[in-house]
């Protein structure tokens, strides 16, 4: 038994010591069992960094999965009890090695274990004739060269030293040089050097199996000796038809017109949609590869809108989809499937079913039917409870349960269903405490008094107490009715025993405190008798509206009524770049203060490895910035503050430097720099791991400003300037390079003719912004748009830089639940959902369906936007233009009013009013 449990172990330790380690370009998995937000997938950064929620960008390259389980559970650990974590890896990243020279790819051996440099040659299928000068490759690892001469395997088999490949090896295959070649064009690209013999099929082999799709093969174009001929290559493939080939020889293969619709709205998978060249460009088969419309959503569907590429569009009906397969749509059309709006409504408050209910088609859009619908707590709220609509309109619910009146409903309306129970509170009874009395029961003293049984010939008298003003009754009056006494919520009633050695302790802490017989009655025995031990929690304690020494312990008169008042917390608003925001109570005994703050907010955003950490700190106290300090200093110990009730705090988010890089050989992209890395080209260089063999080193880089072009040098540097262009040996044949609006990257096949109309439409740019920049060599072309139809007018070239700008000539607040808080620039026609996108859209806890639109500014007209269309994918029927001082805010609480929410509104245009640059 101890033999096999040594074995086990044994076997344990040698599993662990080879288990994987995540490698930069791994994607993972991080599942946390029904925590969504806890639950995601990932890529492994260059870095090595991957983000989590309350971790950053942390490093897991070189862990092993269950160590980032282990360090995951260890966080989501302080916010949920007995995490489920899985961690696994979805996608392995490629290991490459690089091929420069005669060959220049880049070749993935992760799926080849003990590959040699022969057996590369072997997968490559490279020959003796394949245009290589084999007696002189070269192998680069870590900075040193080797020298070796591969020819006798050609020969023999084999070679002298065959190198086991590693990751990032560079391979050099130098290419032997002849005078003459012979070339292949458009589709395809080969140059191969003439041998005698060469013939047209065995050129095609070569290119290896053509795609009828990619290529138009029929006709090719042959060029000998200056004579041109067209080539149907499928003869010359199936064997019935060949040309000899002469060195200098040209053979141009067609690309065949790409063949695409847009699809987009109401389908499962909506986007580019491509044809081949066998297929019809007909509606039902693009409805089909964008996932169908199934038999259950037909009912949802309204119209369906073709927009043609020459501007026109054609409305057609549902009843389309039986004959869908004989409607063509124009190549490079818009196909919009336009659904019905969902209706639905948000619930809050006493119900058994809360949040977001939807109503089927068929269902009356009314109060009576959302209350079926979600169900009633109880019966006392159905009797005694109010359904408040919008912040706006109240009704008894016993009107819409119980009687015939209804309300219609309004898409996104947010119901809240209220009950305040009638609670007294009971002091001195055996059954005394909190009494609740449901709807059917009375509301008066007597009732109370006979519903706790109360003995006459016992109770010296019933006190009942509203706020400041105390009544004394008979309690054999009330029992028999002799008077009536009727109650409001929250009184206290408090029951005096005949004979009884107590107190009464009201307010915030209701009591009935008694002693023996003998014992003495003091405001210290009182005090530990009702467990406040801390002093401290104690504001003030009255005796007929009299101040006592609580610290002192004096006596007190049996029967007493004691008021007792604690210390409220002290109450503070953080919002911003943090790990966590909202507001933040102080008990008695917490010190109200930056540092603790932050502490129970999760903390600050601050690291040297992050791209985005938090800035400045601002209070904010009566709607004056009164502090400023940095995030570091804070989070380093060196500079605190203390806070006051009703502060507001803000912390700004230093975003980092960063350029767009586009070119062969390096990362295509958006590349950020962390806070403690140089910004400098040496540094960019080093991030994009070094400029490969083979790659030119001239590096253009586009500013704001100019374009300037330049050979780079090891031995040299220079500063970037942020958002800057830089371009490497750019593809200027067959790619355009955007930029958009919202500073993303991206790249475009084109052909010729292509317009920039093709090309923001391929990019999913679909905002009618009005200035675009082009920049073409060392030159910028400025263009002045009325909307995105204009673009047709425009053609790009291959190697265009595409910048989409905006250019607003107003400014605007948008604030709360977005990504980018603070002052826009607005265009002419900005709506309010354009300008939440502009700031970053909608947070996860943004509440679309009451967006505030402040017109003129926080004492202007309140507005509620309902915008939830635009992220359930409905209709949105209102949409306003914004104007020069308006405030968009978007809640996190759709019950809230528009009067509750200027406290915390006010405060946001004090911060931005302060320290935007655009008010300097």
């Amino acid at each position: 038994m101890v033999r096999r449990l040594m074995l086990l172990l044994m076997f344990s330790i040698w599993v662990l010591s080879f288990a994987y380690t995540v490698r930069v370009g791994d994607t993972i998995a991080i599942e946390v069992f029904q925590q969504p937000d806890f639950t995601r997938t990932v890529k492994v950064a260059f870095d090595g960094t991957i983000p989590y929620p309350y971790l950053g960008n942390v490093k897991v390259a070189g862990m092993t999965v269950e160590q980032i389980k282990e360090m995951v559970e260890h966080v989501v650990r302080k916010f949920i009890r007995e995490p489920e974590v899985t961690v696994y890896v979805v996608e392995y990243a490629p290991m490459y090695v690089y091929l420069q020279g005669a060959l220049n790819h880049a070749i993935d051996i992760s799926s080849y274990p003990d590959l040699t440099l022969t057996k590369l040659f072997s997968i490559l299928n490279l020959a003796i004739d394949s245009g290589i000068d084999y007696e002189n490759v070269q192998l680069v690892r870590d900075g040193r060269v080797q020298n070796l001469n591969v020819l006798p395997f050609f020969f023999e088999g084999k070679i002298e030293n065959d190198v086991p490949l590693q990751e990032g090896d560079r391979i050099h295959l130098p290419p032997l040089k002849y005078e003459k070649t012979v070339q292949v064009g458009g589709a395809y690209s080969l140059i191969e050097n003439y041998v005698p013999g060469l013939t047209l099929r065995t050129l095609l082999l070569k290119l290896g199996e053509l795609d009828e799709e990619k290529a138009v093969v029929e006709s090719a174009q042959l060029s000998i000796d200056g004579e041109t001929k067209t080539i149907d290559l499928r003869k010359v493939l199936d064997g019935s038809l060949d040309v000899p080939l002469r060195p200098g020889a040209f053979l141009y293969i067609p690309k065949r017109e790409e063949r695409y619709v847009y699809v987009v709205g109401f389908v499962p998978s909506p986007g580019l949609q491509t044809f081949s060249s066998q297929e019809k460009l007909t509606l039902a088969l693009a409805l089909a590869k964008a996932g169908g419309i199934s038999k259950g959503d037909e009912k949802w569907l309204e119209k369906i809108v073709v927009k043609m590429p020459d501007g026109s569009v054609q409305e057609l009906s549902p009843s389309v989809l039986a004959r869908a397969h004989e409607i063509e749509v124009p190549n490079r059309s818009i196909v919009e499937v336009v659904r019905y709006p969902e209706f639905y409504v948000y619930v809050q408050g006493a119900v058994k079913t809360k949040g977001r209910i939807d109503f089927e088609p068929n269902e009356k859009r009314t109060l009576k039917t959302l209350i079926n619908k979600v169900g009633l707590e109880n019966p006392n709220v159905e009797w005694e409870g109010k359904a408040q609509i919008n912040n706006t309109v109240v009704v008894d619910l016993k009107d819409i349960v119980h009687a015939d009146r209804d309300i219609p409903l309004s898409l996104g309306d947010s119901i809240l269903i209220s009950y305040e129970p009638f609670i007294v509170n009971v002091v001195g009874a055996p059954d005394g405490g909190i009494l609740e009395l449901n709807y059917y029961e009375p509301k008066t003293l007597n009732y109370v008094a006979k519903k706790l049984s109360l003995q006459p010939e016992s109770v010296e008298s019933v006190v009942l107490i509203r706020e400041k003003t105390t009544f004394v009754y008979d309690p054999r009056e009330l029992i028999e009715g002799r008077i009536e006494v009727p109650l409001q919520r929250f009184d206290t009633v408090l029951i005096k025993q005949i004979g009884a050695n107590a107190v009464y302790l009201v307010g915030d802490v209701s009591s009935y405190v008694t002693f023996e017989l003998n014992e003495p009655i003091t405001l210290q025995r009182i005090i530990a008798k009702v467990g406040l031990n801390d002093l401290k929690k104690i504001e003030k304690i009255t005796l007929n509206e009299k101040p006592l020494d609580y610290t002192k312990d004096v006596p007190i008169e049996r029967g007493a009524i004691l008021k007792v008042e604690l210390k409220e917390p002290i109450r503070v608003t953080a919002m911003g770049y943090l790990r966590n925001t909202g507001r933040v109570e102080f008990d008695h005994h917490e010190t109200a203060d930056l540092k603790t703050l932050f502490a129970k907010l999760g903390g600050l955003i601050v690291g040297p490895e992050l791209y985005y950490v938090s800035d400045k700190v601002f209070i904010m106290r009566e709607n004056k910035i009164v502090a400023q300090y940095d995030a570091q200093n804070i989070f380093m110990g060196v500079e605190n503050a203390t806070l006051q009730d009703g502060d507001f705090v803000y912390v700004t988010v230093k975003e980092p430097n960063q350029v767009y890089v586009f070119g062969k050989g390096v990362e295509n992209g958006l590349i950020k720099f962390t806070q403690a890395e140089e910004f400098d080209l040496r540094t960019l260089i080093g991030k994009l791991r070094g400029i490969k063999e083979g790659i030119s080193r001239k590096i253009t880089i586009v500013t704001d400003r100019d374009v300037e072009t330049l050979v780079w040098d090891e031995y040299a540097n220079r500063r970037l300037v942020n958002k800057s262009i830089i371009l490497f040996d750019v593809d200027r044949e067959n790619y355009v390079y955007l930029i958009k609006a919202d500073g993303t990257p991206d790249m475009a096949y084109i052909d010729e003719n292509t317009t920039l109309y093709e090309i923001l439409m391929k990019a999913g740019v679909d905002k009618n912004y009005r200035r675009i920049e082009i920049t073409r060599g060392t030159e910028k072309h400025l263009l002045e748009l009325k909307d995105l139809a204009q673009a047709r007018s425009y053609a790009v070239k291959p190697g265009d830089v595409v910048k989409i700008l905006d250019v607003p000539q107003n400014f605007a607040y948008v604030l709360g639940e977005v990504n980018r808080p603070g002052i826009i620039k607005l265009t002419e026609g900005t709506t309010v959902l354009q300008a939440i996108i502009q700031s970053g859209y909608f947070t996860n806890k943004a509440a679309a369906s009451s967006v505030w639109l402040y017109k003129g500014g926080v004492g202007g007209k309140p507005i509620r936007v309902n915008l939830t269309g635009a992220i359930g994918g409905g209709k949105i029927e209102y949409d306003p233009v914004l104007e020069s001082g308006d405030i968009v805010f978007v809640p996190s609480d759709i019950f809230k009013t528009a009067l509750e929410w200027i406290p915390v509104i006010n405060n946001l245009i004090v911060f931005y009013n302060n320290i935007s640059e655009l008010f300097k």
